[in-house]
């Protein structure tokens, strides 16, 4: 096709007098920042949409480290003896398929006839990882009760660990989400009831959460005693003995405050969209309104270099617990980063100590 050839009527147009509305209303000098600040906003605007979309992907990393969801217990069999771990398989309340890592050690100081207590610590992780790279720690811990219960007491007691792996993590089926994970709690401590109990034993429960995790327990504390005291799904609802709070959360905005600090970044603003909030504060709010049972003592257990979850909110967690009459304890590990709590001598010391005695008094 042949382009009509210009008249005199009829100059060239400059790159000037072709612009658009948007920059013909600003000087020349200005279109290209103007331009660049659009992208930028358009970007960020991007960002906080596939972050709002993508939020459980973000929270709940089931697929960290790479191949977790394939780790296997004996994998770690050798770092955990004489504590033996075998895999066992719940449903939860929606009918969602639940993997649970138990570890156990032998009864101490065996006697025919006499009563048994069983101790059943029930553990609930944090939102990274799988439950078999946790069993080693767990297994310190077990054999550290163990050994001071059985030199300490002459009773006949049975130690049992189970490890909780919420839907979607390691071999657990379904996607996580908070209401699904609710109902995770719910199940396991349901199937911790009817697993332990048993004629002439005295079942004793504790709970034990790490930073997600401690929220998570928290919040299904409080909804198993307001399910035991309205008499849902329990026939004879056991007593929970202990809580431990280690490394705890007080919500998840705070964690997104918390690592996120910088103001131009998205994520601090982005909390009305939230559909997990893990709100500690409001559940023990909610423990607190609880007539039966009752609420039972709590270990909030801090690390003094913990780079994940706000240094206040520990603190807020004793304040606010203090406040409503729970029974608080705080123990601030010095040196501990995030997952180090338990690992320090005074850390292991102070869950050891903690446990023996909200199961050593009658419930």
């Amino acid at each position: 096709m042949l382009s009509r050839p210009l008249g005199r009527g009829d100059p060239a147009r400059s790159p000037s007098q072709s612009r658009t509305l948007f920059t013909a209303a600003m000087p020349p000098v200005l279109v290209p920042p103007a331009i660049f600040l659009g992208l930028l906003l358009a970007l960020w605007t991007w960002k906080c949409f596939w972050i709002v979309v993508m939020q459980e992907k973000l929270l709940y990393l089931t697929w960290l480290p790479p191949f977790a969801r394939s780790e296997k217990i004996n994998d770690y069999e050798a770092e955990c003896r004489p504590v033996r771990w075998e895999e066992k398989k719940l449903q939860s309340l929606d009918g969602t398929r639940l993997a649970v890592c138990e570890g156990r050690l032998p009864i101490s100081g065996h006697q025919t006839g006499q009563k048994t207590k069983s101790v059943v610590i029930c553990y609930f992780q944090g939102n990274g990882g799988s439950t078999p790279m946790r069993v080693p720690l767990l297994s310190q811990i077990l054999r550290a009760i163990h050994a001071s219960g059985a030199s300490s007491s002459s009773e006949n007691v049975r130690y049992t660990m189970v490890a909780l792996s919420y839907r979607g993590y390691w071999t657990s089926s379904g996607r996580p989400t908070q209401s699904g994970i609710e109902l995770d709690v719910q199940a396991f401590l349901s199937w911790v009831v009817e697993t332990y109990s048993a004629p002439h034993t005295d079942l004793r429960i504790v709970l034990w959460g790490h930073s997600l995790g401690s929220a998570i327990a928290t919040t299904g504390l409080a909804t198993y005693l307001a399910r035991a005291g309205e008499g849902r799904g329990f026939e004879s609802p056991v007593p929970i003995a202990g809580l431990v709070l280690e490394a705890p959360s007080s919500s998840v905005k705070d964690m997104l405050i918390n690592l996120y600090p910088q103001k131009w970044l998205p994520y601090r603003y982005l909390w009305p969209f939230l559909r997990s909030h893990w709100d500690s504060v409001t559940a023990m709010e909610r423990m607190a309104a609880a007539t039966s049972p009752a609420v039972p003592p709590i270990l909030i257990l801090s690390a003094e270099k913990d780079e994940v979850i706000p240094p206040h909110a520990a603190n807020d967690l004793e304040m606010t617990g203090r406040s409503l009459g729970l029974d608080i304890a705080r123990k601030h590990v010095l040196g501990a980063m995030h997952t180090e709590a338990p690992v320090k001598a005074e850390g292991k010391r102070t869950i050891v100590d903690f446990m023996l005695k909200c199961t050593s008094t009658q419930p």
